[in-house]
C-alpha cells in the first residue's frame, strides 16, 4: 500500500478501538479470508451474519443465515440474499466461484480459461452448476465446438483459478460473535478527536 495510507493504519486501529469495534488480521490471509471465516462462526454459533462491502467476491459467501449488503455507491446499497442473487445469476452463490474459475477476474489476477467471457462462463454455470460437473460432461456438452477446444485446454487453468477464487472460511482465527457487540464508545474517543483535528466528529 501507499506509505501515506499505511502511517494512517495505527491511528485508525486507535480510533476503532476507542469506539469498541473489534479489528482483526492475521498474517497469510486475507481480508475476505477473516470475513469468510467469521461468517460461518457467526452461523454455527447460530447468529445472522451481515457482510458489508463493495467487492463483489463476498456474495459467494451468501447463505440462509449469511446475506451481503453490497455498496455501489455512497447512497445505493444493495441487499444480496440467496433469492436476490438467484435473481441476478440464475445460479446458487457458492458457483459464484465456478463462473470467476471459467471467465477469470483481471482485478483479482485470476486468469479463467482463455477465449471465455462473462456471458458464456454464466450460461455454462446457470447449465452445469459446478466446474466439477462441466468437466464431467465434456466433450458432450451444449456449446460450440471452439467453446468445448477451449474449455478442454484450459482445464487446468480453470481448476487453479476456482483456487485463487474461493474465499478461506476456516482461517485459525481467535473470533467469537459475542466480542463483536455493539458497545458504547470509551471517554477518550473524545480527545483522539480533539487530538486528531476531527471537530465535526
Amino acid at each position: 500500500m501507499p506509505e501515506e495510507l499505511h502511517q494512517q493504519m495505527p491511528i485508525l486501529k486507535e480510533i476503532l478501538a476507542a469506539m469498541h469495534i473489534p479489528c482483526y488480521d492475521m498474517a497469510g490471509y486475507e481480508a475476505d479470508d477473516l470475513i469468510g471465516t467469521i461468517s460461518r462462526r457467526c452461523e454455527a454459533a447460530n447468529w445472522d451474519c451481515v457482510i458489508v462491502t463493495g467487492d463483489r467476491d463476498a456474495l459467494q459467501l451468501i447463505t440462509d443465515r449469511t446475506c451481503v449488503m453490497l455498496v455501489s455507491s455512497k447512497t445505493v446499497t444493495h441487499h444480496m440474499d440467496e433469492a436476490a442473487f438467484r435473481e441476478k445469476y440464475g445460479f446458487a452463490p457458492t458457483s459464484l466461484i465456478d463462473l470467476k474459475a471459467l471467465m477469470g477476474d483481471s482485478s483479482d489476477n485470476i486468469r479463467g480459461v482463455a477465449g471465455i467471457g462473462e456471458k458464456t462462463a454464466t450460461d455454462l454455470i446457470c447449465r452445469y452448476e459446478t466446474i466439477d460437473k462441466l468437466y464431467a460432461a465434456l466433450p458432450n456438452i451444449e456449446a460450440k465446438p471452439a467453446v468445448i477446444n477451449k474449455l478442454t485446454a484450459g482445464e487446468q487453468d480453470a481448476r487453479h483459478s476456482y483456487f485463487l477464487a474461493t474465499i478461506v472460511t476456516d482461517a485459525p482465527l481467535d473470533f467469537r460473535p459475542e466480542d463483536a457487540v455493539c458497545k458504547p464508545w470509551s471517554a477518550e474517543l473524545y480527545n483522539l478527536f480533539l487530538r486528531l483535528e476531527f471537530t465535526k466528529f
